[in-house]
């Protein structure tokens, strides 16, 4: 599935290849926003699932909600449900977090489905939950064979991606088959953002991140490598930098482009 030239109020003339499991890494949720509503336009609704960042809130049954998917998407795949294995009795309210994923993971289970996007509802899970969470979704994708888009802020669970897209500032920054070599100094930044606890008194560096600019490379603000180096810094906030391929990835750096 390829969608060409997602543009709108943030987003800028971005090439997306959805292949089986997908992600677009980033922290601004305007850009991810656009992403999806863009998204729809450009597919068929019908075949597209979605699991938001906030779980399922309403005062319906499990059953209720089930025959609302069946009514929106189509018949129901009694084996699917089988697996999700939820009480159909129970009421919305009586369910844990993962149980309420699960009854928004069902809508693939009615109709058609050939994309799931999912929002990055991992900020709002337990950390021994995530990772049952993503499996629970490769698991069913991998019976009913539809492609998978991942929302993620950070690193943490690419390694089940195949497509990798970091985006900042409605911009493509690097794109990645390989979920361990990264150069894009916003990437990097992301991967080296997450907080561990030290010992009392050990002092730990923390890569901030910002909101983006608005002209040139919209990380310049924040970027390690500009800051070092006084001409590149204006060449970053002047224009764009162009895709430079630094071992199959494609990479948007002055600072490597710079040294071709």
């Amino acid at each position: 599935m390829v969608i060409q030239n997602i543009s709108g109020k943030f987003i800028s003339n971005i090439d997306l290849e959805i292949h089986k499991i997908s992600c677009i890494i980033g922290n601004s949720g305007k850009d991810k926003e656009e992403i999806e509503e863009i998204l729809l336009k450009k597919t068929d609704t019908r075949k597209v699932r979605i699991i938001p960042r906030d779980r399922i809130n309403i005062p319906l049954k499990v059953s209720e909600v089930y025959n609302l998917y069946e009514k929106r998407f189509g018949k129901r795949s009694q084996f699917i449900l089988s697996l999700l294995d939820l009480d159909e009795n129970a009421k919305l309210e009586e369910l844990s977090e993962f149980e309420k994923f699960k009854v928004e993971l069902a809508q693939v289970a009615f109709g058609e489905t050939e994309l799931l996007i999912v929002e990055n509802f991992m900020e709002t899970f337990e950390e021994q939950l995530k990772n049952l969470a993503i499996k629970e979704i490769i698991k069913i994708s991998n019976l009913l064979d539809f492609k998978i888009l991942f929302f993620f802020s950070d690193l943490d669970y690419i390694n089940v991606c195949d497509r990798i897209y970091v985006i900042y500032g409605g911009r493509l920054l690097e794109y990645s088959t390989n979920s361990s070599e990264f150069y894009h100094p916003y990437t990097l930044a992301l991967k080296n953002s997450t907080l561990n606890i030290g010992k009392k008194g050990e002092k730990i560096e923390v890569n901030y991140i910002g909101e983006p600019a608005f002209r040139g490379c919209p990380f310049h603000d924040y970027c390690t490598f500009a800051k070092k180096d006084r001409k590149l810094f204006r060449t970053c906030v002047t224009s764009f930098p162009p895709k430079v391929i630094i071992n199959r990835n494609e990479v948007y750096c002055w600072w490597y482009s710079s040294r071709e």
